[in-house]
């Protein structure tokens, strides 16, 4: 019988400290695997979440990345990079810090790369390799960074928080960052997602999957989420077996996460937390119980906002509940003078709709029952329309298309 996948589970004593959480990457590194037969002579490459240039733990905390910069220079690595790529919808939409360059600056990865003398590499601004798998499901082929397709060790480094479209984001996710952006955006829909991040599991498996639960984020992976003070550090060899741990400590069910029920099954790792070991703190002491993403989308809970919604899956459904939080945010929803939002397939709706009125998605736009209603509003100039699958421009530009 094969032994079963090590993950080690540590606790920060103070996450104020730095010396405190370093403690706890070293110890929790050591526990899972020969660290320094790892490191020794190799050249080592950090992937942390910095997906966007908000601060942890919507992105990876600088400080556990220079713990392990120092741990993996003092096991004898012959260089240490910290690599990373923005996300699609910071590239397009953000118009402050849409480079990763301009992520790692408003976060301070930068500073925790330089001041430790790790090299820094812009995923997005390297050189890309194409690679395929025969076996890949969704990604049959990907262009990826040479800096991860050459990496001796690929240390990867998500954060503890869930994801609203894929329930978690973790260490199999966090690997999105490391394909081109056509690839990042390509079956990027609640349908297709998760095999297709399975499917990168395929080109390049971390060597060590190290998870930052200094303050881990539950309701959702923004930076609408909420902070929970897990003060956890989890690490293993097996990025899957790592996952499900995590997702335990969340609270979630045993291959409830698609990604991890996926990659279980297609044999890139465990998933099944019954075959997992688990070395350091006990499980059962660190459960957190996550709320879980809210996407209802009702007129009900959103005095202002008028919906006409037809079949639709938790894409869009995700990405237009983030933009309504803008709205409600921004005190931007009167009742006086509702907003219309039409999504989905089918949806029915009046075709002489009056006043501020959106059309979102795909489905929409395809469906014959909105072909009346949008050229009302292109004859009475004001059509305002969201593209694509799903359609993420909402979530950025919600208020900005809301507006009169």
């Amino acid at each position: 019988m094969t032994d079963k996948p090590l993950v080690a589970i540590t606790q920060v004593e103070d996450i104020d400290s730095a010396q405190s959480i370093e403690r706890a990457v070293r110890e929790a590194v050591g526990l899972a695997c020969d660290f320094k037969t790892l490191c020794a002579g190799k050249s080592v490459v950090l992937k942390p979440n910095v997906y966007c240039p908000s601060p942890a733990p919507t992105t990876t905390d600088p400080r556990v990345i220079a713990a392990l910069i120092r741990a993996a220079k003092d096991a004898g690595a012959s260089k240490v990079t910290v690599a990373e790529g923005r996300s699609i919808s910071t590239a397009l939409f953000r118009k402050n810090g849409s480079s990763t360059r301009a992520c790692f600056e408003a976060v301070g990865m930068d500073k925790a790369a330089i001041d430790n003398d790790a090299e820094i590499v812009y995923l997005e601004e390297d050189e890309f390799v194409e690679v395929s798998s025969p076996d890949a499901v969704v990604l049959k082929k990907a262009r990826v960074p040479r800096t991860i397709y050459e990496a001796e060790v690929l240390i990867n480094v998500p954060v503890l928080k869930n994801h609203s479209l894929t329930l978690t984001t973790l260490g199999i996710k966090n690997l999105h960052g490391t394909i081109s952006d056509d690839d990042k955006l390509f079956a990027h829909d609640y349908h297709r997602i998760s095999q297709k991040l399975v499917d990168i599991l395929r080109y390049h498996k971390p060597s060590l999957t190290v998870i930052d639960g200094v303050r881990g984020q539950e309701g959702d992976h923004a930076n609408m989420g909420r902070v929970v003070e897990t003060k956890l550090i989890i690490a293993g060899s097996d990025t899957v077996a790592v996952d499900a741990t995590a997702e335990a400590v969340m609270g979630i069910s045993n291959l409830e996460v698609d990604t991890t029920r996926l990659a279980n099954e297609q044999g890139l790792g465990v998933g099944d937390r019954g075959l997992i070991k688990i070395t350091g703190i006990n499980l059962n002491e660190v459960v957190h119980n996550f709320a879980l993403p809210d996407v209802e989308i009702c007129e009900e809970r959103f005095p202002g906002l008028h919906v006409r919604a037809g079949d639709y899956c938790r894409g869009c459904g995700y990405y237009i509940r983030r933009g309504i939080d803008r709205l409600v945010e921004e005190n931007a929803l009167d009742p006086n003078k509702p907003v219309t939002i039409v999504f989905g397939k089918d949806p029915e709706v009046d075709p002489h709709t009056e006043g501020r009125v959106i059309i979102i998605g795909d489905c929409a736009l395809e469906s014959a029952s909105v072909k009346r209603l949008r050229n009302h509003l292109w004859l009475t100039g004001r059509l305002r329309i969201v593209y694509c699958c799903p359609p993420m421009e909402f979530r950025m530009r919600a208020l900005e298309l809301a507006g009169d």
